[in-house]
């Protein structure tokens, strides 16, 4: 899996490794500051995810070498158009990294009708916003939202609370940010495959332990009784 298509030139070959079956081989091959906006609409509910992402220098460098066309040494308007609509394509099978709960339940997200793209400094940064699917009033269910995934092939870098801001949200909302600990993830995916019952199974992705080690910013906008 890669953020730009596997069938690209053989400069993204870095981006193609082929993921081994297990978790424990899984490592991050690419890596993005995230920034996430939580937006709200004018009657409390939840309208919409905007992401904003500052792609690592490596893989960087390797978009630059294969959409630079006029080999300029850097993404013009035309090229970086390109690229955000080739990543658009690229990251859809995965939800385009960007998860949302509410009270645990997952929230369903349209997809974005593009990919914005800029160069800065040698580094690609991505915008772009996904409406909510489905009717969420705030005042009522708790939110979690997380950039994560689940292949391992992709690290979301957040640093504090303040990566997650909350746009026209109630002002009753409260966020908390949850930085998981590895052992503690690890004992909750265990208790979670134990309680399965005997018709259920393990996730898709094998253990679904990406969501685990997820950073989430979790959103309570119930009014204080």
């Amino acid at each position: 899996m890669a953020m730009i298509d596997r069938g690209l030139a053989a400069a993204l070959a870095v981006m193609t490794v082929s993921l081994a079956p297990t978790m424990a081989a899984a490592h991050p091959h690419v890596f993005a500051e995230a920034n996430v906006e939580i937006v709200g609409s004018p009657d409390g509910r939840l309208a919409a995810i905007r992401n904003i992402w500052r792609m690592d220098e490596l893989f960087s460098s390797s978009v630059l070498v294969d959409f630079d066309t006029n080999a300029n040494g850097q993404l013009e308007d035309g090229e970086l158009v390109a690229v955000g609509e080739t990543v658009k394509e690229s990251i859809a099978e995965w939800d385009f990294y960007t998860f949302v709960e509410a009270d645990g339940k997952k929230v369903a997200m349209s997809p974005p009708d593009e990919i914005r793209t800029l160069w800065e400094n040698g580094q690609l940064l991505m915008f772009f916003e996904m409406p909510a699917g489905e009717a969420i009033d705030l005042s009522k269910s708790k939110l979690t939202v997380s950039n994560f995934d689940e292949t391992f092939f992709v690290a979301f870098d957040f640093t504090s609370a303040d990566d997650f801001l909350m746009i026209d949200m109630p002002k009753s909302c409260a966020k908390q940010l949850v930085v998981p600990d590895e052992d503690a993830a690890a004992k909750e995916w265990m208790e979670s495959v134990a309680s399965l019952g005997p018709d259920e199974s393990i996730p898709e992705d094998g253990i679904n332990y990406s969501q685990a080690l997820a950073t989430r910013v979790e959103v309570s906008c119930a009014a204080a009784s």
